[in-house]
């Protein structure tokens, strides 16, 4: 998911991806820890079961007071989530769609039994909850999760699953459809294109002046312990280690407010330099596996992504380009609610909204938060705006 922060409202945009539940608890605990009431703007249509059921989890426990509003759409995974908080609004042009959990299993005729056990308890979990916020019975809760059940703003909350409907906040409203057609994602899609001013992104939340993140791998720390001299650490010590030592050497010399600029302007220098190598040597080795050559714009293109999103990102992006051999799906990953096709190859320069939607509907999510430009150029195209 795309998470934004500003003030105490925390926005959550997007699929529901399989580590999105330990950073909604890392940016949950965050505002936790500096206000009593949180507002969650909130627009999926869904994903992974595990990780959903991590955010539940979390709103359901906290000691703040939370709000949750849908902004246009909590399909899937994400209509349970808003289950997990008792004051829900959802503006007058929303939606929210029921179903039970999907997914796909590979292996002998034991492995597919345990598999559809797992998915029975996840929607005796699903039927359990809507059970308790609608006061409905087991049988009818059941049969919504036969098929995509489509509620409209009013009908979600005269069944007890929002608490009231606020007008929308943005001034394009579309004409009357029916989402049956179209599908959760396009649905999705259709309100995302309204709600591309996000909020200061989550990581900013951490706006304290700090020293190169943590979580430094080996060849981070030595270059920086190599780079102030640091005395007593190899690449081995910890994080804490290492930041505990630099602010040392910052604060023990007489100038340290000029000596700290320019100390951690030589790390950062030093780091993108290393940062840097990591990604051409991705793009090498991308090339190398598919035995082409990129060309310029496409180079470019990935040199941002490893730039500003960094290269664990630009690593994901190269999984889906790069063939890799088939392998057996990790249940805990492959578990959606949303849709689960792979992504397509390299050159996606002729890609209308609609193959972008088929093949890479992260990359979608990506394009609306970065490139809000060249995805409003995709969105007018395909509704004729």
């Amino acid at each position: 998911m795309i998470f934004g922060i500003k003030e105490n409202v925390l926005t959550m945009y997007g699929t529901i991806w399989e580590y999105d539940g330990q950073a909604f608890i890392y940016y949950l605990n965050a505002l936790e820890s500096k206000y009593a009431e949180i507002i969650i703007r909130l627009h999926t249509y869904g994903g992974d079961v595990f990780a959903g059921n991590l955010i539940c989890n979390a709103i359901e426990r906290s000691n703040s007071k939370i709000k949750i509003i849908v902004d246009g759409l909590a399909a899937s995974m994400g209509a349970v989530i808003i289950l997990s908080a008792t004051d829900v609004e959802i503006v007058n042009n929303g939606y929210v769609m029921i179903h039970a959990p999907h997914s796909g299993s590979y292996g002998n005729a034991k492995d597919h039994e345990s598999s559809a056990k797992l998915l029975r308890l996840m929607e005796d979990n699903f039927i359990d909850k809507l059970m308790m916020r609608t006061g409905k019975t087991r049988e009818e809760v059941a049969l919504w999760l036969t098929a995509d059940t489509w509620l409209g703003a009013q009908e979600a909350q005269d069944l007890g699953i929002v608490a009231s409907v606020i007008p929308a906040s943005v001034s394009t409203v579309y004409p009357a459809f029916d989402p049956d057609d179209v599908g959760e994602a396009e649905v999705y899609n259709m309100y995302g294109a309204l709600l591309t001013n996000l909020p200061t992104p989550a990581a900013s939340i951490l706006d304290k002046p700090q020293l190169p993140q943590s979580n430094f791998n080996d060849n981070m720390k030595q270059l920086l312990i190599t780079a102030f001299a640091l005395q007593g650490l190899n690449a081995q010590s910890s994080d804490t280690a290492v930041l505990d030592a630099l602010q040392k050497k910052f604060s023990d010399t007489e100038a340290a407010g000029n000596l700290e600029k320019i100390g951690k302007e030589a790390a950062e220098a030093k780091l993108k330099q290393y940062e840097d190598g990591r990604v051409k040597s991705l793009i090498d080795g991308a090339e190398a596996a598919l035995g082409k050559k990129f060309s310029d714009d496409e180079k470019k293109t990935y040199e941002t992504i490893g730039a500003t999103s960094g290269v664990e990102a630009l690593e994901l992006v190269f999984k889906t380009v790069v063939p890799a051999k088939p392998a057996a799906p990790n249940i805990g990953a492959v578990i959606q609610n949303g849709s689960g096709k792979g992504a397509a190859a390299a050159g996606r320069e002729n890609w209308d909204f609609a193959q972008w939607q088929k093949e890479d509907p992260k990359g979608l999510e990506k394009m609306a938060a970065e490139d809000t430009e060249k995805f409003q150029a995709l969105f007018n195209a395909k509704y004729q705006k």
